[in-house]
């Protein structure tokens, strides 16, 4: 059927969760349908635009009637998301807000007597991100977004304004800074007073000083001493090692050797036994 362009139709609430097209991409829609007309029907429910919202604006712009096709199946929910969700450029974010949100709205509208009543299939997270193509976490964090932030938020990345990630942040209270109670603030106060107390004098602490140096020095030249044992034990451990290596090739030539020298030694004793054989 075609639509008067006198009354211009509103789109459905489904229709609304997925991004509108940028000015440019707008543009050069009118151009293709100028050019080719219009190839893919408009599906309409309840009197607003379900699916084609685009195509539908650009053709009243245009001052084409647009052809429209009431749509009679029994979950558009899913039809316009499987209509939509794989053949834009959305995000993981995107896509999964927009399942989420979509489904939130069909939860909010679905009563007995509703013919949404039966098209709740996405109720669980599994179902949720199969729909959207992404992961569990990630479309957890766009329930999370949905049920959560306000609309305007969720809004912005449907959108692409605002990544999935940065929102969640928005929406998460900080963690609270520990409270610390008069009383403990209180002792450590007398504390901090009385170690200000115990702190020697200056001539104390000079006097210390000189004590203490010769207990560093003491300190360092056992660490140089350490450092110096642990390189001495080092290119031990490595003369060690090359030595073994060594002895292992040595023993490796001595069976080559001796298994020569065997078959030699078996050679001969089958000559020497043929001669007294041909002797006999």
């Amino acid at each position: 059927m075609t639509e008067n362009n006198n009354r211009i139709l509103e789109l459905h609430p489904l229709c609304t969760y997925f991004p509108r097209m940028s000015e440019a991409e707008f543009d050069s829609l009118k151009d293709n349908l100028l050019k080719n007309g219009q190839t893919h029907p408009i599906y309409t429910l309840d009197g607003m635009i379900l699916d084609g919202g685009n195509r539908y604006r650009a053709l009243c712009e245009l001052g084409i009637a647009p052809v429209l096709i009431e749509y009679t199946g029994s979950n558009p929910t899913q039809f316009i998301l499987s209509s939509n969700l794989h053949r834009r450029h959305l995000t993981q974010g995107q896509s999964a807000a927009i399942v989420s949100a979509s489904q939130s709205w069909v939860n909010a509208q679905a009563t007995d007597n509703s013919p949404l009543s039966n098209t709740a299939q996405l109720d669980t997270t599994t179902a949720r991100a199969k729909q959207s193509g992404v992961g569990q976490r990630t479309q957890q964090l766009a329930d999370k977004l949905v049920k959560e932030a306000p609309a305007e938020l969720v809004k912005e990345v449907i959108d692409g304004k605002k990544s999935l990630n940065k929102a969640i942040k928005e929406i998460t209270p900080p963690k609270p800074t520990p409270v610390i109670a008069p009383e403990y603030e209180q002792n450590r106060e007398d504390q901090l007073s009385r170690k200000a107390d115990e702190q020697p004098s200056a001539e104390a602490v000079s006097e210390a000083d000189s004590d203490v140096m010769p207990e560093g020095a003491e300190s360092g030249d056992r660490v140089l001493a350490s450092i110096d044992e642990v390189k001495k034990l080092t290119e031990l451990n490595r003369l060690l090692n090359k030595r073994i290596n060594d002895l292992i090739a040595e023993k490796d030539e001595a069976l080559k050797s001796a298994k020569h020298w065997k078959e030699q030694f078996l050679k001969l004793e089958a000559e020497l036994k043929e001669l007294q054989n041909d002797g006999a």
